[in-house]
Parts: C-alpha cells; sequence; structure tokens
C-alpha cells in the first residue's frame, strides 16, 4: 500500500523573478599598469558584476548592476582614470 501525503502533492507556488537591470560600460585603454587599481578605487561603491580587460583590442569592459546611480556619473568617473579614453555606457 503506497501512502500519498497531501501536502506533497500539490504544486510548488511560482514567484516572480524580477528582471535585473545591468548598465554595460565600454572604454579604449592607453595604458594598463596599475589601471585596474585605479579603476577599483572609483567603482568602490557600485555593485560591479563584471570587468573585463581586453589587452589585445585595447579595450575595457564593466557591467554594473542596479538601476540606483546615474550612469553619466560613473562613465565621467572613469573618464578621470589616467589610461581610460571615450567612456560609453548602454
Amino acid at each position: 500500500m503506497t501512502m500519498v501525503d497531501s501536502r506533497t502533492a500539490e504544486a510548488a507556488p511560482t514567484y516572480a523573478v524580477p528582471e535585473r537591470v545591468l548598465t554595460t560600460f565600454t572604454a579604449d585603454v592607453v595604458e594598463t599598469r596599475g589601471l585596474l587599481a585605479r579603476i577599483a578605487v572609483q567603482l568602490n561603491p557600485y555593485d560591479v558584476r563584471e570587468l573585463k580587460l581586453c589587452l589585445e583590442t585595447c579595450t575595457l569592459h564593466i557591467v554594473v548592476e542596479g538601476a540606483g546611480f546615474d550612469a553619466g556619473r560613473v562613465a565621467a568617473r572613469l573618464d578621470k582614470v589616467i589610461g581610460v579614453l571615450d567612456v560609453t555606457y548602454s
């Protein structure tokens, strides 16, 4: 004889997962020595999820999660880092 618990027979409730807001910053770089340390200082208060520096193409790629910040202000901060040029975001 098999017993079935009525509590396990019900389907688990489904929850709506909110879509994450991600802002991607890209920039050209001309100097890389100590670059990541300088960038880390500028991005300290933000929720950085991805930071890629390609030495072959001399590009920087940063992904910040969240919507509670001014992307233009972050881009301006990155523009001030020595070696970082032409910061864009989307």
